[in-house]
């Protein structure tokens, strides 16, 4: 992952103003260079309605395009790459589990996760 594509778990929607936000001095930041918009907020959700909010009045309309806030940082780049390596060592502890006929709560627990979690990693399949 270079940084400038979004990762798998936020596909972007057609026409939609992607906007990275960095953390800084306990704020959310971010930019639309394209329309000219910096804006910030103490949580995700209000740089969100925020950016929502300039985009619409930069643009001179009542509503602003679909607007995706995409936090960035070395860490944030570290678990997206780890994602898939968990998300296949789970698959296999749960076939291997199920394999052996253990209850879903049983699989659950052995894993840490949430039963659903656990079946929909099942299901999943290889990926």
């Amino acid at each position: 992952m270079t940084g400038n594509e979004p990762p798998a778990e936020f596909p972007a929607d057609e026409g939609a103003v992607i906007l990275p936000a960095v953390r800084l001095e306990r704020r959310w930041i971010t930019r639309a260079d394209a329309h000219g918009v910096v804006v910030h907020g103490r949580t995700l959700h209000e740089l969100h309605a925020s950016a929502r909010q300039a985009l619409a009045l930069r643009l001179g309309t009542p509503t602003a395009p679909p607007v995706q806030v995409r936090p960035q940082s070395p860490e944030l780049d570290a678990l997206a790459e780890a994602r898939p390596r968990y998300d296949a060592a789970l698959r296999h502890a749960v076939q291997t589990l199920r394999a052996d006929q253990s209850s879903w709560t049983d699989i659950a627990q052995a894993c840490h996760v949430r039963i659903a979690d656990a079946q929909a990693a099942l299901r999943q399949g290889p990926g």
